[in-house]
């Protein structure tokens, strides 16, 4: 499997305090990386760097082979770099149809977007629409949707951009037990057609669909393998799971 991202000696601080140190990450095209560790080590901060919401002091990140290390946030989203954060951020006043078109557009601007919608409409959007279950409410605003809806919503912007690699934050957070299983047919779904790094604290969705998990501890990797090397790893289990494993962190 070729590699879609590559992080190397990846290092930031913040007033002192390294929140990533020395980090070495690699991540294969069409792969769904779990990312795990207790708060403050360094998940967050991680997607940060990589999406260019923060800049390293040191290290270098490459996207396809290329250097990204210094290019702005809003150039690795046009490269195809696509970030989900905890909070969803989406048009709310808007349907969710329109969010949709917006998050496709290749015009600058909401207002921009709208005035051509029905002009030139995109083929990918039913087969958006049906891939996250948005079908039905594909006229509803985006204000009535639940949270689980709407975070479903946000990913399927993302898909709509065509990001080859999205990095999500918790994207289970708050929802519903039925949310979360359904969560988990979508990321089933998308992995191999797109790569995902997702940041997790529920355990039974990280089993769902983890084909390969990263345990960070104090900025740095841990431990990599497959939930069952994770739960039978004694550094993992006294720097973060506990005795009980991974189903019951």
């Amino acid at each position: 499997m070729s590699a879609i991202l590559d992080l190397k000696g990846l290092e930031v601080s913040f007033d002192g305090f390294k929140a990533v140190s020395g980090l070495d990450l690699s991540v294969g095209e069409g792969e769904l990386l779990c990312l795990l560790g207790a708060n403050g080590a360094g998940k967050s901060t991680t997607l940060d760097l990589i999406c260019g919401k923060t800049l390293p002091t040191a290290g270098t990140i490459r996207f396809r082979d290329r250097d990204i290390t210094e290019v702005h946030e809003f150039r690795r989203a046009r490269l195809g770099i696509g970030r989900k954060f905890q909070v969803p951020t989406v048009f709310r006043e808007l349907t969710v149809e329109q969010n949709l078109e917006v998050a496709r557009s290749e015009y600058p601007g909401v207002l921009s977007t709208l005035r051509r919608l029905g002009v030139r409409r995109c083929d990918r959007l039913e087969e958006v629409l049906e891939l996250v279950g948005l079908t039905s409410k594909r006229r509803a605003q985006a204000s009535e949707l639940s949270h689980g809806e709407t975070q479903w919503l946000e990913i399927a912007m993302l898909v709509m951009q065509d990001s080859q690699l999205i990095l999500m934050d918790e994207p289970t957070a708050g929802m519903t037990i039925a949310e979360t299983s359904r969560t988990c047919e979508l990321f089933n779904r998308l992995r191999g057609r797109h790569t995902l790094v997702v940041v997790e604290h529920d355990m039974s969705f990280v089993r769902e669909i983890a084909e390969r998990i990263t345990v960070m501890h104090q900025g740095q990797v841990l431990a990599e393998g497959g939930v069952t090397d994770i739960e039978n790893n004694e550094a993992v289990r006294e720097a973060y799971l506990g005795s009980r494993g991974i189903a019951h962190a």
